[in-house]
């Protein structure tokens, strides 16, 4: 018997932080930072450029969708050698907490619609979980 069709919902993340949101930006922009935490990245340019996570055995290829400085970004996420359709959409935001501080959201959308036994959302969302808290423990210490 075939698998239903899904639709996956976004994954969505937070953490907060005591750094202050410029500090916070930069752990999510600057390659040198988002080295310490995630993976080599390529800088974040403007909407069309190109982004580009290489983590050694395998590479996320992607384009910039849009920046808000020191706000929020997106960019398109799509493993090398995947099809074209298998595209999805991060968006990275950062807010300033009332009594100091930031908060630091994640958003993975696009899914494409898949079948129930299809992991790959789930997959994501446990290596986001773990990539959040390295960088809450950076940004801690």
């Amino acid at each position: 018997m075939p698998s239903a069709t899904v639709h996956p919902t976004p994954i969505q993340l937070s953490i907060e932080t005591p750094a202050d949101p410029e500090v916070a930006w930069e752990a999510l922009t600057e390659p040198d930072r988002v080295a310490e935490w995630f993976t080599d990245a390529s800088p974040v340019g403007r909407a069309g450029e190109e982004y580009r996570l290489d983590f050694g055995d395998s590479v996320v290829e992607g384009s910039i969708v849009e920046v808000e400085l020191g706000r929020r970004f997106s960019h398109t996420w799509r493993w090398d050698g995947a099809e074209e359709d298998d595209e999805t959409l991060v968006t990275w935001t950062v807010e300033p907490l009332p009594k100091g501080g930031s908060r630091i959201s994640l958003e993975h959308s696009g899914w494409p619609a898949t079948t129930s036994d299809d992991t790959s959302r789930e997959d994501h969302q446990g290596y986001w979980q773990a990539y959040l808290e390295d960088l809450a423990a950076l940004l801690a210490g």
